[in-house]
């Protein structure tokens, strides 16, 4: 049982805004929508929940087919990113909106209007307006008036995107958690990878209106399948690179700008490459590091592969917290790496001191090279 799109495309003024868009997800799973702006995002979701009607294709829930229904009989909530609630009702009332227009019954409204704000922690709220709520409370306003119709199917344009990072965060939090207590199916739509890795089961991705990837988020963000989804999910080292030498069917070694490297994930033999590498997935090392530690490699695999030398600092850029972002060069080849504060001050670090880099051959992410790609030029001075 799942909820079903077989190629369904939207044309707006002639011009594609979905294009043959399939997917299927399980029943009270979640999965995050991440695209460029203009990509088709929100009139995905305009179209599962009826409000725009998709000129091709099929939609589905359960088998049950919800391309012919309107909107009301769907069974999907909506979470809007601007929240759109009525600014003339208090929160109880726009709570309640969806329930006064099925007519529902005095004691249904008190049940599920008890039940919703309490879980959302928004109970002492209910008399207040709009406009005297801050954007976090707004937000979880607009969840519980979705939430009070019990949906099948929940639908989320970027609702967190208005609100600071600790608000964020809480709500992020709570949403999964609501998710997963009544097992909602959830398409999630943002802008942050952080929170595409945390709150999907499944992450798609749209590029221009088509699907050019979905899969587990480990999946997207550590083996992207194109050049474009590699750049998009901010893969940040991307260099040409080509197979000089198979191991076996599992390992093969990868030349490029910045070295050599075992790769566990790559095209054939002599194949010209992208080889990506993310921040997160490369270790400031300061002692020579054996390449068996990181690849479990036995045999011919030549010892100290999966090692960087040469490389100095240029920068550090703060992210934020005890993380820091290291830019390092080696005859023109730039790499990024994320570190934590505590280790650059114990190594002590500075710009223009020489590193030695380390990284698992899993995370070594090979990808074929078209001579016109555009997505991901490498990163040479």
């Amino acid at each position: 049982m799942s909820l079903e799109l077989n190629e369904v495309s939207l044309e707006i003024d002639r011009e594609l805004i979905l294009d043959r868009v399939s997917l299927k997800l399980p029943a009270g799973q979640s999965l995050v929508v991440l695209g460029n702006s203009g990509a088709g995002k929100s009139k995905l979701l305009e179209v599962i929940a009826g409000l725009i009607r998709n000129q091709y294709g099929r939609i589905a829930f359960r088998n049950r087919e919800l391309t012919p229904l309107p909107p009301q009989e769907r069974g999907v909530g909506f979470v809007f990113q601007d929240y759109a609630l009525f600014p003339h009702m208090n929160a109880g009332e726009n709570i309640l909106f969806g329930l006064n227009a099925r007519k529902a019954s005095s004691a249904e409204k008190s049940k599920w209007l008890k039940a919703v704000t309490e879980e959302l922690r928004i109970d002492h709220l209910l008399e207040r307006f709009p406009a005297e709520l801050s954007g976090g409370q707004q937000q979880r306003v607009a969840l519980a008036r979705s939430m009070v119709l019990r949906p099948e199917v929940l639908l989320l344009d970027e609702p967190l995107s208005a609100l600071d990072a600790a608000s964020r965060e809480r709500l992020a939090l709570l949403i999964k958690r609501i998710q997963k207590k009544y097992k909602v199916t959830m398409i999630y739509v943002t802008h942050d990878h952080n929170e595409a890795r945390f709150m999907g089961d499944q992450v798609l991705v749209l590029e221009a209106g088509k699907v050019v990837q979905i899969g587990s988020p480990e999946v997207i963000f550590a083996r992207p399948g194109s050049r474009f989804v590699a750049h998009f999910t901010a893969t940040r080292n991307i260099f040409p690179g080509r197979i000089v030498d198979q191991y076996d069917d599992r390992r093969a070694l990868v030349e490029f700008p910045g070295g050599r490297l075992i790769s566990a994930s790559f095209p054939e033999a002599g194949a010209e490459v992208w080889v990506c590498l993310r921040p997160e997935h490369l270790a400031l090392v300061s002692s020579e590091t054996a390449a068996g530690e990181l690849t479990g490699n036995v045999g011919k695999e030549p010892a100290g592969a999966n090692q960087l030398n040469g490389y100095r600092i240029n920068q550090f850029i703060p992210q934020g917290g005890v993380t820091v972002l290291v830019e390092l060069e080696k005859e023109g080849a730039r790499l990024m790496v994320f570190s934590s504060s505590r280790k650059v001050e114990q190594k002590e670090l500075v710009v223009g001191s020489e590193v030695k880099l380390a990284v698992a051959a899993s995370h070594v992410h090979c990808l074929p090279r078209q001579p016109d790609d555009i997505y991901c030029q490498p990163y040479i001075s």
